[in-house]
């Protein structure tokens, strides 16, 4: 899915990257850096657009039935 022009109505202030500081069993904080836009619409999407009803033919002829959500959203276009 071609999401170019998607980044451009984005505000100039708006935030980019968060990183999370996460705890760890020993007292250590061990940080995790993700794109904001892109976990929320890839979170956005999986949550109302995931089709429930995917089938795929198996070995024995029949379908299995799985959830399926193949529209994935990465920063990469020329907003900046």
């Amino acid at each position: 899915l071609d999401t170019d022009g998607i980044w451009c109505i984005l505000p100039e202030s708006f935030p980019e990257n968060y990183t999370l500081e996460i705890k760890q069993a020993d007292g250590s904080l061990k940080k995790l850096p993700f794109s904001y836009p892109c976990g929320m619409l890839n979170a956005d999407v999986h949550q109302n657009y995931t089709n429930h009803q995917m089938q795929t033919k198996n070995a024995e002829g029949g379908f299995d039935i799985e959830s399926e959500c193949s529209i994935f959203f990465e920063v990469d276009g020329p907003y900046r």
